[in-house]
Protein backbone atom coordinates (compact mmCIF):
# COMPACT_ATOMS: atom_id res chain seq x y z
CA UNK A 1 0.00 0.00 0.00
CA UNK A 2 1.02 3.99 -0.28
CA UNK A 3 2.92 5.60 1.85
CA UNK A 4 1.45 8.76 1.08
CA UNK A 5 -0.38 10.91 4.27
CA UNK A 6 -3.62 12.07 4.01
CA UNK A 7 -5.72 14.78 5.00
CA UNK A 8 -9.33 14.23 5.80
CA UNK A 9 -12.17 16.52 5.74
CA UNK A 10 -12.70 19.06 8.35
CA UNK A 11 -16.64 18.40 8.73
CA UNK A 12 -15.87 14.60 10.11
CA UNK A 13 -13.24 15.73 12.57
CA UNK A 14 -9.35 15.49 12.61
CA UNK A 15 -8.03 12.63 14.33
CA UNK A 16 -4.87 11.28 14.68
CA UNK A 17 -5.87 8.87 12.67
CA UNK A 18 -7.14 11.18 9.82
CA UNK A 19 -4.08 13.58 10.11
CA UNK A 20 -1.48 10.52 9.26
CA UNK A 21 -2.13 6.88 7.84
CA UNK A 22 1.25 5.30 6.95
CA UNK A 23 1.98 2.26 4.99
CA UNK A 24 0.77 -0.48 5.76
CA UNK A 25 -1.61 -0.28 9.00
CA UNK A 26 -1.91 -2.51 11.24
CA UNK A 27 -4.08 -3.51 14.06
CA UNK A 28 -2.72 -3.27 17.59
CA UNK A 29 -4.36 -5.28 20.90
CA UNK A 30 -7.22 -3.08 21.53
CA UNK A 31 -7.07 -0.17 24.06
CA UNK A 32 -8.62 -0.96 27.83
CA UNK A 33 -11.41 1.41 26.60
CA UNK A 34 -12.27 -1.16 24.01
CA UNK A 35 -10.85 1.51 21.12
CA UNK A 36 -8.31 0.39 18.68
CA UNK A 37 -5.17 1.45 18.63
CA UNK A 38 -3.23 1.99 14.90
CA UNK A 39 0.45 2.07 14.13
CA UNK A 40 1.73 3.03 10.95
CA UNK A 41 5.07 2.51 9.16
CA UNK A 42 6.72 4.45 6.17
CA UNK A 43 10.12 3.35 4.44
CA UNK A 44 12.07 5.31 2.27
CA UNK A 45 14.98 5.59 0.27
CA UNK A 46 16.51 9.57 -0.17
CA UNK A 47 20.14 10.12 -0.93
CA UNK A 48 20.71 6.54 -0.76
CA UNK A 49 19.93 6.14 2.69
CA UNK A 50 17.14 4.21 4.32
CA UNK A 51 14.61 6.08 6.39
CA UNK A 52 12.03 4.39 8.79
CA UNK A 53 9.74 6.87 10.51
CA UNK A 54 7.32 5.05 12.65
CA UNK A 55 4.49 7.31 13.90
CA UNK A 56 2.26 6.13 16.75
CA UNK A 57 -0.99 6.82 16.36
CA UNK A 58 -3.17 7.61 19.98
CA UNK A 59 -6.50 5.50 20.36
CA UNK A 60 -8.99 8.05 19.49
CA UNK A 61 -10.27 9.94 22.91
CA UNK A 62 -13.69 8.71 24.79
CA UNK A 63 -15.33 11.91 24.03
CA UNK A 64 -15.94 9.92 20.74
CA UNK A 65 -18.60 7.16 20.07
CA UNK A 66 -17.79 4.44 18.41
CA UNK A 67 -19.81 4.98 15.72
CA UNK A 68 -17.80 8.21 14.94
CA UNK A 69 -14.60 6.46 15.23
CA UNK A 70 -15.46 4.06 12.65
CA UNK A 71 -16.30 6.73 10.26
CA UNK A 72 -13.49 8.81 10.48
CA UNK A 73 -11.80 5.33 9.89
CA UNK A 74 -13.88 4.45 7.19
CA UNK A 75 -13.63 7.97 5.52
CA UNK A 76 -9.90 7.92 5.78
CA UNK A 77 -9.59 4.62 3.83
CA UNK A 78 -12.24 5.34 1.31
CA UNK A 79 -9.87 8.64 0.17
CA UNK A 80 -6.65 7.08 0.53
CA UNK A 81 -7.68 4.01 -1.08
CA UNK A 82 -10.14 5.13 -3.45
CA UNK A 83 -9.85 2.14 -5.80
CA UNK A 84 -11.34 -0.14 -3.74
CA UNK A 85 -14.35 -1.53 -3.38
CA UNK A 86 -16.78 -2.43 -0.64
CA UNK A 87 -15.36 -6.25 -1.02
CA UNK A 88 -11.51 -5.01 -0.80
CA UNK A 89 -12.56 -2.61 2.35
CA UNK A 90 -14.61 -5.53 4.22
CA UNK A 91 -11.03 -7.81 4.04
CA UNK A 92 -8.82 -4.68 5.26
CA UNK A 93 -11.51 -4.13 8.30
CA UNK A 94 -12.29 -7.91 9.08
CA UNK A 95 -8.38 -9.07 9.24
CA UNK A 96 -7.77 -6.10 11.33
CA UNK A 97 -10.10 -6.89 14.12
CA UNK A 98 -12.85 -4.78 12.83
CA UNK A 99 -15.78 -7.29 12.44
CA UNK A 100 -18.40 -5.57 10.28
CA UNK A 101 -21.11 -7.38 7.37
CA UNK A 102 -21.51 -5.78 4.07
CA UNK A 103 -24.56 -4.17 4.95
CA UNK A 104 -23.06 -2.64 7.80
CA UNK A 105 -20.37 -1.00 5.97
CA UNK A 106 -22.88 0.32 2.85
CA UNK A 107 -25.18 1.28 5.56
CA UNK A 108 -21.55 3.19 7.20
CA UNK A 109 -20.96 4.82 3.72
CA UNK A 110 -24.20 5.96 3.71
CA UNK A 111 -24.02 7.42 6.78
CA UNK A 112 -20.62 9.41 5.74
CA UNK A 113 -22.00 10.62 2.47
CA UNK A 114 -19.66 8.52 0.29
CA UNK A 115 -21.97 5.75 -0.91
CA UNK A 116 -20.87 5.89 -4.57
CA UNK A 117 -17.48 6.66 -6.23
CA UNK A 118 -18.71 9.49 -7.46
CA UNK A 119 -18.91 10.51 -3.45
CA UNK A 120 -15.40 9.70 -3.01
CA UNK A 121 -14.23 11.76 -6.02
CA UNK A 122 -16.61 15.13 -5.14
CA UNK A 123 -14.76 14.82 -1.53
CA UNK A 124 -11.62 14.59 -2.76
CA UNK A 125 -11.80 17.35 -5.03
CA UNK A 126 -13.74 19.83 -2.40
CA UNK A 127 -10.63 18.95 -0.48
CA UNK A 128 -8.55 19.75 -3.36
CA UNK A 129 -9.99 23.09 -4.21
CA UNK A 130 -10.03 24.24 -0.78
CA UNK A 131 -6.33 23.35 -0.09
CA UNK A 132 -6.67 20.94 2.62
CA UNK A 133 -5.00 17.91 0.53
CA UNK A 134 -2.84 17.43 -1.96
CA UNK A 135 -3.62 14.56 -4.41
CA UNK A 136 -0.93 11.88 -5.28
CA UNK A 137 -0.77 10.25 -8.89
CA UNK A 138 -3.50 7.40 -7.70
CA UNK A 139 -5.97 9.71 -6.10
CA UNK A 140 -5.67 12.51 -9.10
CA UNK A 141 -6.01 9.00 -11.68
CA UNK A 142 -9.71 8.27 -9.89
CA UNK A 143 -10.68 11.44 -9.98
CA UNK A 144 -9.84 11.77 -14.00
CA UNK A 145 -10.97 8.42 -14.40
CA UNK A 146 -14.66 9.70 -13.46
CA UNK A 147 -13.93 13.16 -14.30
CA UNK A 148 -11.88 14.12 -17.21
CA UNK A 149 -12.55 17.66 -17.41
CA UNK A 150 -10.18 17.49 -13.61
CA UNK A 151 -7.41 17.33 -16.15
CA UNK A 152 -7.99 20.67 -17.56
CA UNK A 153 -7.79 22.10 -13.93
CA UNK A 154 -4.27 24.27 -14.93
CA UNK A 155 -6.10 26.15 -18.06
CA UNK A 156 -8.57 28.23 -15.17
CA UNK A 157 -10.80 30.46 -17.35
CA UNK A 158 -11.53 33.77 -15.56
CA UNK A 159 -15.33 34.52 -18.32
CA UNK A 160 -17.00 33.38 -20.63
CA UNK A 161 -14.70 33.67 -24.42
CA UNK A 162 -11.15 34.00 -22.11
CA UNK A 163 -9.84 30.20 -23.19
CA UNK A 164 -11.75 28.02 -25.99
CA UNK A 165 -10.32 24.64 -26.98
CA UNK A 166 -10.21 22.99 -30.84
CA UNK A 167 -9.81 19.93 -31.46
CA UNK A 168 -10.66 17.84 -35.21
CA UNK A 169 -11.93 14.57 -33.86
CA UNK A 170 -12.38 11.68 -36.85
CA UNK A 171 -15.50 9.41 -36.67
CA UNK A 172 -16.23 5.91 -38.70
CA UNK A 173 -19.96 5.71 -38.34
CA UNK A 174 -23.22 5.18 -39.88
CA UNK A 175 -20.80 3.28 -42.19
CA UNK A 176 -19.13 6.80 -43.71
CA UNK A 177 -16.13 8.49 -42.72
CA UNK A 178 -16.42 12.27 -41.44
CA UNK A 179 -14.97 14.87 -38.99
CA UNK A 180 -16.41 16.75 -36.17
CA UNK A 181 -14.49 19.96 -35.66
CA UNK A 182 -15.31 21.19 -32.30
CA UNK A 183 -14.90 24.50 -30.31
CA UNK A 184 -15.52 24.23 -26.04
CA UNK A 185 -15.82 27.10 -23.74
CA UNK A 186 -13.06 26.31 -20.88
CA UNK A 187 -15.31 28.94 -18.58
CA UNK A 188 -19.15 27.92 -19.03
CA UNK A 189 -18.79 24.28 -20.95
CA UNK A 190 -20.34 25.82 -24.07
CA UNK A 191 -19.75 23.75 -27.09
CA UNK A 192 -19.55 24.40 -30.78
CA UNK A 193 -19.45 21.85 -33.73
CA UNK A 194 -19.25 21.31 -37.48
CA UNK A 195 -19.40 17.62 -39.69
CA UNK A 196 -17.51 17.47 -42.54
CA UNK A 197 -15.96 15.42 -44.54
CA UNK A 198 -12.63 17.29 -44.29
CA UNK A 199 -10.21 17.46 -41.40
CA UNK A 200 -9.17 20.81 -42.94
CA UNK A 201 -8.54 23.64 -40.26
CA UNK A 202 -10.66 25.94 -42.20
CA UNK A 203 -13.58 24.50 -41.59
CA UNK A 204 -12.66 25.34 -38.10
CA UNK A 205 -11.99 28.82 -38.60
CA UNK A 206 -15.38 29.27 -40.77
CA UNK A 207 -17.02 28.17 -37.74
CA UNK A 208 -14.99 30.46 -35.79
CA UNK A 209 -15.19 33.25 -37.74
CA UNK A 210 -19.04 32.78 -39.04
CA UNK A 211 -21.23 31.40 -35.70
CA UNK A 212 -18.74 31.72 -32.69
CA UNK A 213 -17.41 35.01 -32.70
CA UNK A 214 -20.70 36.75 -33.36
CA UNK A 215 -22.30 34.66 -31.03
CA UNK A 216 -20.10 35.76 -28.04
CA UNK A 217 -20.17 39.33 -29.41
CA UNK A 218 -24.43 39.72 -29.03
CA UNK A 219 -23.73 39.02 -25.22
CA UNK A 220 -20.56 41.45 -24.90
CA UNK A 221 -17.47 39.38 -24.86
CA UNK A 222 -14.57 38.86 -26.80
CA UNK A 223 -12.88 35.50 -27.79
CA UNK A 224 -9.38 36.04 -25.91
CA UNK A 225 -7.44 32.77 -26.37
CA UNK A 226 -7.74 29.69 -28.38
CA UNK A 227 -6.16 26.78 -27.46
CA UNK A 228 -4.84 23.60 -30.09
CA UNK A 229 -5.25 20.31 -28.47
CA UNK A 230 -3.27 17.89 -28.97
CA UNK A 231 -5.13 15.50 -30.81
CA UNK A 232 -5.64 18.05 -33.62
CA UNK A 233 -2.26 18.61 -34.74
CA UNK A 234 -1.99 15.84 -37.34
CA UNK A 235 0.41 16.09 -40.54
CA UNK A 236 -1.96 16.12 -42.58
CA UNK A 237 -2.96 19.25 -41.85
CA UNK A 238 0.13 21.50 -40.15
CA UNK A 239 0.81 22.54 -43.89
CA UNK A 240 -1.98 25.08 -43.75
CA UNK A 241 -1.49 25.68 -39.90
CA UNK A 242 0.48 29.25 -40.28
CA UNK A 243 -2.31 30.25 -42.37
CA UNK A 244 -5.06 29.48 -39.54
CA UNK A 245 -3.09 30.72 -37.03
CA UNK A 246 -2.69 34.37 -39.08
CA UNK A 247 -6.65 34.04 -39.37
CA UNK A 248 -6.87 33.93 -35.89
CA UNK A 249 -4.70 36.78 -34.94
CA UNK A 250 -5.82 39.00 -37.04
CA UNK A 251 -9.44 38.64 -35.76
CA UNK A 252 -7.70 40.08 -32.24
CA UNK A 253 -7.45 36.30 -30.99
CA UNK A 254 -4.47 34.49 -29.06
CA UNK A 255 -3.46 30.91 -30.69
CA UNK A 256 -1.64 28.69 -28.50
CA UNK A 257 -0.69 24.81 -28.50
CA UNK A 258 -0.39 23.69 -25.07
CA UNK A 259 0.30 20.19 -26.66
CA UNK A 260 -2.60 19.54 -24.24
CA UNK A 261 -5.37 16.46 -24.26
CA UNK A 262 -7.97 18.55 -23.05
CA UNK A 263 -10.44 16.12 -20.59
CA UNK A 264 -13.36 18.41 -21.60
CA UNK A 265 -13.47 17.08 -24.57
CA UNK A 266 -12.80 13.32 -23.39
CA UNK A 267 -15.97 13.57 -21.37
CA UNK A 268 -18.06 15.39 -24.29
CA UNK A 269 -16.90 12.67 -26.45
CA UNK A 270 -17.71 9.62 -24.09
CA UNK A 271 -20.96 11.19 -22.61
CA UNK A 272 -22.69 12.80 -25.14
CA UNK A 273 -21.34 11.76 -28.76
CA UNK A 274 -21.58 8.34 -28.22
CA UNK A 275 -25.32 8.40 -27.44
CA UNK A 276 -25.84 10.89 -30.39
CA UNK A 277 -24.17 8.70 -32.83
CA UNK A 278 -25.91 5.59 -31.38
CA UNK A 279 -29.57 7.18 -32.19
CA UNK A 280 -28.81 8.78 -35.60
CA UNK A 281 -27.91 4.96 -36.52
CA UNK A 282 -30.89 3.29 -34.94
CA UNK A 283 -32.49 5.95 -37.17
CA UNK A 284 -30.32 5.55 -39.98
CA UNK A 285 -29.73 9.38 -40.14
CA UNK A 286 -27.96 10.41 -43.90
CA UNK A 287 -25.07 12.12 -43.73
CA UNK A 288 -26.70 15.15 -45.22
CA UNK A 289 -29.14 15.46 -42.22
CA UNK A 290 -26.14 14.98 -39.17
CA UNK A 291 -25.51 18.10 -39.24
CA UNK A 292 -28.88 19.25 -38.46
CA UNK A 293 -29.23 16.74 -36.10
CA UNK A 294 -26.32 17.66 -34.46
CA UNK A 295 -27.15 21.15 -34.18
CA UNK A 296 -30.50 20.41 -32.48
CA UNK A 297 -28.77 18.38 -29.73
CA UNK A 298 -26.08 21.21 -29.55
CA UNK A 299 -29.02 23.30 -28.11
CA UNK A 300 -30.08 20.89 -25.74
CA UNK A 301 -26.52 20.45 -24.52
CA UNK A 302 -26.01 24.06 -24.40
CA UNK A 303 -28.96 24.68 -22.91
CA UNK A 304 -28.01 23.32 -19.74
CA UNK A 305 -25.22 24.99 -19.15
CA UNK A 306 -25.83 29.02 -17.99
CA UNK A 307 -23.35 30.76 -20.31
CA UNK A 308 -22.43 33.42 -17.60
CA UNK A 309 -22.13 30.69 -15.14
CA UNK A 310 -18.81 29.12 -14.24
CA UNK A 311 -19.35 25.14 -14.94
CA UNK A 312 -18.73 23.36 -12.04
CA UNK A 313 -17.52 20.04 -12.99
CA UNK A 314 -14.14 21.08 -12.61
CA UNK A 315 -14.72 21.56 -8.96
CA UNK A 316 -13.96 25.21 -8.93
CA UNK A 317 -13.45 26.43 -5.12
CA UNK A 318 -16.21 28.68 -5.38
CA UNK A 319 -18.72 25.86 -6.30
CA UNK A 320 -17.54 23.19 -3.70
CA UNK A 321 -17.10 25.52 -0.48
CA UNK A 322 -20.21 25.49 0.48
CA UNK A 323 -22.17 22.26 -0.27
CA UNK A 324 -21.31 19.14 -2.76
CA UNK A 325 -21.96 19.35 -6.78
CA UNK A 326 -23.59 17.06 -8.64
CA UNK A 327 -20.80 15.09 -10.60
CA UNK A 328 -23.30 14.27 -12.95
CA UNK A 329 -23.55 17.76 -14.08
CA UNK A 330 -25.52 18.23 -18.10
CA UNK A 331 -23.29 20.60 -19.07
CA UNK A 332 -20.66 18.59 -18.96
Amino acid sequence: MSGNSILASKKHGVTGLQIMMLGDVEVDAPWTDGSIGFTGHLYWNENNRVTIISEAIPPVTSSKSSSEKLSDLLMTICLEYPFWNDFRILDFLNKRGISMAMEELRNLRTECGIESREDVCLELMRLYFNKEIELDKKQVQFIERLNPAFRDRDFPAVRPGDLLVYECIFFRRLNKMFYLHLLFDLYNGYAFGKVSRRCSGEIGLKLLQEKIAPFYRRRGYEIHTILHSLKSTRDHWEAEEGKIEGSILAMGIKWLEPKHEFGIIQRFQRDFLDDFFSEAEAFDVSLGMIQPAFDRWMIKYNAACPFHQRRNLLGHRDDLENDRMTLQAECN
